[in-house]
């Protein structure tokens, strides 16, 4: 009898419930809001997806952000009346101070207000029910983010156990780029010593740390990164960007995670990567066309003006969807207005 039960594979209780989630319905689906079809991606999500989303400054990442944090945060069903949120608690890392809770709850009440026309007051509650799900923390440096991440576990079993983690968000993932870039070159002008293990990368902590999580409560990851050298394969409409972070996984046609296209990954060496990349969204906003030859620089000037101004009031910012392991290339738009964010499809 002992030599049979040897045999039984074993299996933590913890990996089981993970697998669990990892094999649950999607995400959650989109709420249309003004008749536009959801994008494709959107059906497709999954617990323990990770996405990067990518683009430069004011490219409509944390709106895009904030867009998933509704899906998550938002009542699911009530008195038959479906709101299309999941319920989940979502767990946002705000290291851009960018993050902006006021603007998310106006957006929330909006869209609770177009299920519940005649009834505002009972969207206003559902808000306020719903934002008490939302937990967000702002870490001033790579070391203290990595730190928080590992301590999420014990912050869920103590402070939110009623709730499941759905959505972990770190926005931006490249906020402290620029300031361990520099401690990085003093390090190496400094005399030769045994490197503070701590120091040599902040980042592989981070995604050590996700890597964890991801494979223990199996959350939806959503990590938005800069946008600062073009990729070689970017001409036209497309726009890429190279991968400037360390150690980041990196959007691969293929599974095998070693045959990355170099003109994604730049001059970064390969090095074994904690958290696999499930989409990787390349967000830019809708450029302005051409000015004719013959124009003259005043009227460029106003025509420019005119564009800028109608860009800003369309709110409508392009998407490049590109999913680990696949070939095509799916586009998807962003509409921003004041009073909402929602995601069409091309």
């Amino acid at each position: 009898m002992a030599s049979l039960l040897n045999e039984i594979p074993r299996e933590s209780l913890q990996n089981l419930l993970s697998s669990v989630r990892l094999q649950a319905p999607p995400f959650g689906h989109h709420i249309s809001t003004e008749g536009y079809a959801s994008a494709p991606l959107l059906s497709s999500l999954s617990r323990g997806d990770v996405i990067e989303v990518q683009g430069p400054a004011s490219s409509g990442k944390t709106h895009l952000l904030y867009h998933f944090v509704l899906l998550c945060i938002a009542p699911s069903r009530q008195m038959s009346i479906d709101f299309g949120g999941n319920r989940l608690a979502a767990v946002v890392y705000d290291t851009d101070a960018s993050f902006d809770v006021a603007r998310l709850h106006q957006l929330l009440l909006t869209r609770l207000s177009l299920v519940l026309p005649h009834n505002i007051e009972m969207a206003r509650r559902l808000t306020e029910e719903s934002l008490h799900r939302l937990h967000v923390f702002r870490p001033t440096s790579l070391l203290q983010l990595a730190t928080s991440l590992l301590h999420l576990p014990l912050y869920h079993k103590v402070s939110i156990p009623e709730h499941e983690i759905g959505l972990l968000a770190v926005d931006s993932m490249s906020a402290f780029y620029w300031t361990d870039r520099f401690i990085a070159e003093q390090m190496r002008n400094m005399p030769q010593r045994e490197p503070d293990p701590s120091s040599v990368n902040p980042l592989q902590h981070v995604l050590t740390a996700l890597g964890r999580l991801r494979l223990s409560h199996a959350p939806f990851i959503i990590l938005t990164n800069w946008g600062l050298n073009l990729a070689a394969r970017s001409s036209g409409p497309v726009t890429f960007y190279k991968q400037h972070l360390h150690s980041f996984p990196v959007y691969s046609e293929n599974h095998d995670a070693s045959t990355l296209p170099s003109s994604m990954t730049g001059d970064l060496l390969p090095t074994p990567m904690p958290l696999p990349l499930t989409h990787h969204i390349t967000l830019s906003p809708v450029s302005i066309p051409p000015f004719a030859p013959e124009i003259s620089l005043h009227d460029a000037v106003q025509q420019e003006v005119e564009y800028r101004r109608s860009m800003v009031q369309k709110g409508e910012i392009t998407g490049l969807v590109r999913t680990t392991g696949r070939q095509e290339i799916t586009r998807l738009t962003l509409y921003i207005t004041p009073e909402n964010v929602h995601i069409g499809h091309l």
